[in-house]
């Protein structure tokens, strides 16, 4: 985006403004990442782990997930997370 400094403009510059220089590997690696250091830094992370007993199903089931059905899984929990 215009007037980004620091890191997020090193990161366009040497993947552009929509990543497109990074493979999906490398961006779902990104979002991994991304995702650890925002559970890290929640204030309610010391409340639940990754993998507690409520989402310990899911995790062990996303495999019947198809590829779209996860990328939608993804964009929902994301959503959610903005909008609190």
């Amino acid at each position: 985006m215009p007037g980004d400094t620091g890191l997020l403009a090193d990161m366009q510059e040497s993947w552009g403004s929509t990543f497109e220089a990074l493979n999906n590997a490398q961006r779902l690696w990104m979002i991994q990442k991304v995702s650890w250091s925002l559970f890290q830094d929640d204030p309610d992370s010391h409340l639940d782990s990754p993998r507690d007993a409520e989402t310990e199903e899911v995790v062990q089931r996303l495999d019947e997930l198809s590829r779209g059905q996860l990328l939608g899984l993804l964009d929902a929990l994301v959503a959610q997370v903005k909008g609190n």
